[in-house]
Parts: structure tokens; sequence; C-alpha cells
């Protein structure tokens, strides 16, 4: 049979649209599947999406399109058949009713699924004669306001069920709103098995991730691990996402002085391998309709804390046996909950191995059989349909069908070549040779520093494939580049000490038979070898780091190397209004200093420095306190740049103060500091103060902020009056 979804846009990052690709690439086993997205906002999907899967954009938003129709007059007038009371209203108008419209007047689908409640509406009314209606409920019935949920009850009395994602909601939405012709049930969303291995727990970091919005708390989660810190400070916590919240949840960081133990990581696809770096996940939501993140912890094997909210997190975690369930807002059941965990290194364990196990029932497979059984008792489908997975006589494995979900999203490289100052020969405009050759891979970075790769597609026994190579080119204006043969079966290990300048290399797969390269795009990356490299030094070691990583928009694999003899890694920033205090430690074939280290500030494009003295700390540890006044006094134009050295011999050349030694290859916008504002160093400046305050005119003030540089190098920022 025919499914099709209807969805807001396919082309951001949010639970539905997860869910939805999860349902739809395992319906797309047996059935045709098409996506239909009311906008298109981006010019690629984030999430990687199926090649069996149709999508159908309807509306144009691209900013820089020349088909963008953000501004068409239809568009700018009011929608007539969306509610008014729907959240996303004001995005829609006559020309979005049109379109919806005029897709589904020349639809053949057997079954129509809406997944908002806007969306649910035009379903109501446009779905295509004879199909069977689905509405699904990704929120819960106290989520909307009165007025939405009358406006919506005509469109949910004309569907064939109504869908929510928790029994709870379920029961909530029968309880409150009589639909005598409108089946109402839970079938939960699903969460595939990871591609990455499952946490081991042993580090010490709490992960996090969702939306960065006022419901899901996350200031909650912020002060909880404040109290965390101060028993446990080698513990970290990583929270993944974007959203409107995130300015505020980076100024409460600032406010509680967590900026080293606190870190917000952006958005991540896929997030399984970010879940895995945990050893511990948490959740802090003022309400849950279900709890994709939740799920997706558990199929890590990370245990989860979790307040117990409506109606999600109680009908996933078990508490006690593979998470905790915590009461909502309660900063303090929440650090308690945590402590548990981080002290209790067996009980960790057990929950994490019980979460693996519990998980299971959200896999795809067994989602999809509920939706294909709705299906059936509606009546859909009377005709059976046969998906692209079908027609070639195959049912492919959800591995195999990722692995030509990523390669499908591999085509668009020609930038990446000229970004990597490479051009190769016979790759045409679709980065793929005439034989289709578009290579797919997992990385996993290992403890010992060594990266394995492993080719998804094509096959390694693929015939004409024979002799395969990674070539990694390292961009610069002189391209620089090391080939490595792939074993028969497809794998290959790059060695820790392998020599790899410093910088970006870009990977690509060559067939040596012709020549042709292609540009490498990953399935999956896992970082989790790369996180503590600091722990493999051995003394007198210098620094030889890498780390792998996808690069977006279009998934291609990047290495990101970091070579230097001797290095100074930054560790912990103390920053108040009169100083910042900078701790780390020096790596390298150096001598045992004997002279007090000194961290030396040197203006850019200009020979001047300042030196200020530190001390020495046990391992080669220092710690150097630089006086805000000491830059503040200096400055010279509108913004002035300090870049951080240390000296750490009197007789050698300084190095740079720098943080490389973990899994984040850009650290300006994880790592950031709060700006320190001084009054601008005049003479009598207690007195113009007290002149300008009485005057009521605004003080002359100097701004300080300390940041990482592209090269994760320490500098300083002075700008001001």
């Amino acid at each position: 049979m025919k499914i099709s979804f209807l969805i807001h846009t396919v082309y951001g990052i949010g639970g539905t649209i997860r869910t939805t690709l999860n349902l739809a690439e395992e319906l797309a086993d047996r059935h045709e599947v098409e996506i239909v997205s009311v906008f298109r906002h981006r010019d690629a999907p984030l999430f990687t999406i199926d090649p069996r899967i149709t999508v159908v954009p309807l509306v144009d938003t691209r900013p820089k399109s020349p088909t963008c129709e953000k501004d068409h007059p239809d568009q700018l007038a009011p929608a007539a058949c969306f509610p008014r009371a729907e959240a996303r209203y004001k995005e829609y108008g006559r020309l979005t009713d049109e379109r919806v419209r005029a897709h589904y007047a020349r639809s053949d689908a057997d079954v129509v699924i809406g997944t908002r409640p806007g969306l649910v509406a035009y379903v109501a009314q446009f779905a295509p004669e004879g199909a069977v209606l689905i509405g699904q409920e990704h929120m819960t019935y106290h989520h909307h306001k009165p007025a939405l949920r009358e406006e919506m009850r005509p469109h949910l009395e004309a569907l064939d069920a109504f869908v929510t994602v928790s029994e709870g909601d379920a029961a909530v939405w029968r309880e409150h709103m009589d639909l005598p012709g409108t089946r109402v049930l839970c079938i939960p969303n699903s969460v595939p098995e990871p591609v990455v291995a499952p946490s081991d727990r042993s580090g010490t970091t709490v992960v996090a991730a969702g939306r960065l919005s006022a419901e899901k708390q996350y200031d909650v989660l912020i002060r909880a691990f404040a109290k965390v810190v101060a028993v446990r400070p080698e513990w970290t916590l990583r929270i993944y996402g974007w959203g409107t919240e995130r300015e505020k949840l980076r100024r409460c960081v600032e406010t509680l002085g967590l900026h080293d133990s606190v870190l917000l990581m952006g958005p991540r696809s896929p997030i399984e391998p970010e879940w895995v770096k945990g050893a511990i996940a948490a959740s802090t939501s003022r309400h849950e309709s279900f709890g994709m993140t939740l799920v997706e912890s558990m199929r890590c094997g990370v245990p989860m804390v979790s307040t117990d909210c409506d109606y999600g997190p109680r009908e996933i975690i078990e508490d006690g046996e593979d998470g905790l369930l915590v009461p909502v807002g309660d900063a303090d059941a929440v650090a308690a909950a945590l402590l548990r965990l981080i002290d209790d290194e067996g009980l960790r364990h057990r929950m994490g191995e019980a979460a693996l196990r519990n998980a299971r029932r959200f896999d795809p497979s067994a989602v999809a059989e509920r939706y294909a059984d709705l299906f059936a008792e509606l009546g859909a489908g009377a005709r059976t349909r046969v998906g692209a997975g079908a027609r070639d006589g195959s049912a492919r494995s959800g591995g195999a069908v990722r692995a030509q979900a990523v390669r499908a999203q591999a085509g668009h490289v020609r930038a990446a070549h000229a970004q990597a100052g490479h051009a190769p020969q016979d790759v045409p405009p679709g980065g793929r040779d005439e034989d289709g050759f578009e290579p797919v891979a997992d990385c996993v970075a290992r403890e010992d520093g060594s990266l394995a790769v492993t080719l998804l597609s094509p096959p390694a026994a693929a015939p004409g494939y024979e002799g395969l190579r990674l070539v990694a080119v390292l961009q610069g204006r002189e391209p620089v580049e090391r080939a490595y043969p792939f074993r028969p079966d497809g794998t290959l290990t790059l060695p820790a000490d392998e020599d790899l300048p410093e910088g970006n290399w870009v990977c690509h797969v060559e067939q040596s038979a012709t020549g042709v390269r292609v540009p490498l795009a990953a399935r999956s990356v896992d970082q989790r070898g790369a996180l503590r490299p600091a722990d493999r030094l051995g003394p007198g070691d210098g620094v030889r780091h890498l780390v792998p990583y996808r690069r977006p928009p279009h998934h291609l694999l990047e290495l990101r190397s970091w070579v230097r003899a001797v290095h100074a890694e930054a560790g912990g920033i103390g920053l108040t209004d009169d100083h910042v205090t900078v701790t780390g430690r020096l790596v390298g074939p150096v001598d045992e200093p004997v002279e007090p280290p000194e961290l030396v500030l040197r203006r850019y494009d200009s020979h001047e420095e300042v030196a200020v003295a530190g001390t020495w700390l046990p391992g080669r540890r220092f710690r150097v306190t630089l006086p805000w006044e000491e830059l503040a006094g200096r400055r010279r134009r509108e913004q002035d740049t300090w870049a951080l050295w240390l000296r750490y011999a009197p007789d050698r050349a300084p190095v740079k103060v720098a943080r490389l030694l973990d899994d984040v290859v850009a650290k300006a916008d994880v790592f950031a500091y709060r700006t320190v504002r001084r009054h601008k160093r005049r003479p009598l400046l207690p007195l113009r103060r007290v002149v300008r305050a009485v005057r009521r005119r605004p003080q002359l003030m100097v701004e300080l902020t300390l940041r990482h540089d592209g090269h994760n190098a320490l500098y300083v920022r002075v700008t001001g009056a």
C-alpha cells in the first residue's frame, strides 16, 4: 500500500522528524512511502533519509533560493483551513492550504498520517477519498489550549484513528473528548538500534540532548550539576541541541561559574555517537509526551535520570531498574540521583545493561508492526503496493538501508573538493562516477589513538572495486596527500603515530584501476577514543592527536590532526571581575622546569608583550593569574586581541596555550567564557565616575573576553569606549 506522512518540515531537527523517519524507513520495507514536507527551509535535510522514501516539499522558504515563496502574496494571506489556535498558524497561509489540497487531490495514498494538530486538520479536509486517515499526537492533551482542542474536534471526528505516544495521554483524550467514530490509542515512537557500540559507562560525562526550550528545563539540570561538581569536580555535563533558550542557558552556566564543567555542544546528527560518550544520561523536562531522548540513551546502554513528568518517562523507565525518576523541577533530587549513579559504579553498570534490554521494545520493527496491524484493522491497502525495497526482490537489513541512505546524501561534493584544494578528475557533478561509485564508511577512534575505517558501500567484494584506497588530502594552498589501502574485507587502520601533519584532512576513496577519486561519506563517527588522549601520553611525549568527524552538510569524513613537539594544554579557567586564572599542563620532551612559568600575552599585529609570572604545580602543571587591568589599561584600538603563550624556560621559545586534547574539533562555540566589564583606566578615575553618574552619562567601560580561536588557542579580546 502507499503511505503518506504530512509533516511541517523534514529539513529540520527534532523528535517528530526523527520518529517519522524511523517509522517511514521501517514501513518502506513492504510499502511505498512518501513524506510530504509543507516547508523546505534548507537545501538538504539534517537527518539522513532512506532513498526509498519519496520526499515532496510543497512551499520553498529558503531565503537564497530563486524559487523562494516566503513573500508570495498567497502565503502572506491568512490560511483558511489551518486551525487559528495552532501554535504555527502564522507560518501558514492561503498558499499552504492550496498546495496541500492540490497534492492530495492527485494522490492515490491508501493511508495519510498527519503529524501535528494543524496537519491533522489538513488530512481530515484534503486526504483522498477512501484513504485511511490517521492523526498523530506528538504532544499531549493538556499541552494544547482549550481553544485549539475545540477547533480540532470536527477534524478529529473525521479520522479513522488518533494515535498518541503514551498510554497516559491516550486515556486523557478518551476521558475528555468523545470521538465515537475515531479509535484513540497509543503506539509509542520508535528508536532504531544504534550503529555504534554501547557505552561502557566508564567515563565521567553526563549527557543530555534535545531542543533547548523552556519546557525542557535545562536550567534545572545545570543548577543540579552545580551541586554535583561541588563534590565530584572531575565530572562534566554535555548538553546537545539548539533552540531559543541557548543564550539563557549560557548565562546560567556563566553565573554559576560552570564554564569548565557544563558544555553547550550544539546539535548533532546522528546523536548516538554522542550518547555513548556518556556514563549517565539526564532529562529534566516539565512534560514529555513520549521522551525520544530517554529511549535513545537507553538503546546506547546509558542509564537515564529523568523527571517523572507526564507522560512518557514513567512508561519508558522502570524506576530503580534501568534508570531513576525524580520529581519535576527539583534540582536537589536530580543532583542526588546523579550522585547516586556516579558514586555506585556497579549500580550504574547494572542499570545500563537493563536499559539496553528493556529499550528493545521500541525497535522500529516492533512499532511498525503495530501500525501495520492498525492499517489492516481500519481496512487500508486492499491492494498491496510494492515498495522500492521489494521491487528488486530483496528486503534489505536496517544497516544496509542506513548505509544506502548516507550514500544518497553524499553526492553534493564539488564544493567540498574546492575547499580541500583538490580537484580529482572524472567525478561528475553528482559526486559519483558513471557507475554510481559512492563510498560510505564508519569510523571509530580507538583508545590507543588509532582510527579504524570500515567500508559499508561499496561492499568489500563488489566486482570492479578491487584495490580501493583511502586518500587523505590536507587542506591548504599546497595539498599534501596520504594513501592507505583497504584490506580485502573493506577495513583499514590508521596507526596512532601515523605521519599526518597538523591540519584538516579530507578523506576520499580512490579506485586504483581508474584513478577515480570520490569524497568518503561517513554514516557514523565514534570519537570515544579521542576523549582523553592525555591519558596515553608518556613522560616526554609530544602531542600527536587525531580526531575524526563528519563535516556537514554532506556528512563527509574528515580528520583533524594535532601535532606539537611541545604544547601547553589549557585546563581549568578561573574567572572573576578582577582577574583570570589559567591552569594547564606542559606536554613534551622538556627538562624539569626550574624557573617559574610566564604567561606571555602578545598583541596581534604588534610586537607588544605583557608577561605575568605563575607557578608550577605537580605533574608539570602550571597556574598563572592575569589581572584584567594589565590589558584594560593597554587598549589602543576599538578592538585589541592578545594571544596567550607560555614561556616554560628562559632559554626556550614560548608555546601557545591551547585546548587540544579531547574530541571537540572546534572549541569556540563550546568552551565559552563570560565577558568582564572594567572601567576605562584614566587619570582621576574615581572622580570621573562620580561626575558621569551625577550627569547621568554612561560610564566608559572596557570589555574583556577570553575565547578560543580557529586553532583552539586561547586569546583575550578587548573592546570598549
